[in-house]
């Protein structure tokens, strides 16, 4: 498997996010995090959390947004308000 400058991947991520390409955008961040088991300190799953939030994925949102706060709770502040924002979000309706 080629390697990938981080910066320029981030760059294109960073990239098809403004363009509102979210998809494209969650491509790239769960193909870098595949076997980082710290997600980079939870940076990658905030990112994971923000697009699947913008999807209108919440239960995916949520789920990420939480292992950035696993992996990283004093940096993570603000994966943790969105978490703590979508502590409403659950299965109850499918059950």
């Amino acid at each position: 498997m080629p390697r990938y400058d981080f910066n320029h991947v981030e760059r294109m991520a960073k990239k098809y996010i403004d363009d509102g390409n979210f998809s494209d955008a969650i491509k790239i961040y769960l193909f870098v995090s595949d076997g980082d088991a710290s997600l980079d300190g939870g940076y990658l799953a905030e990112r994971l959390g923000i697009c699947y939030e913008q999807l209108g994925d919440l239960h995916a949102a949520k789920y990420w947004y939480g292992r950035a706060v696993e992996e990283n709770p004093a940096v993570r502040l603000e994966a943790a308000q969105a978490y703590e924002r979508l502590s409403n979000v659950g299965i109850d309706h499918l059950l």
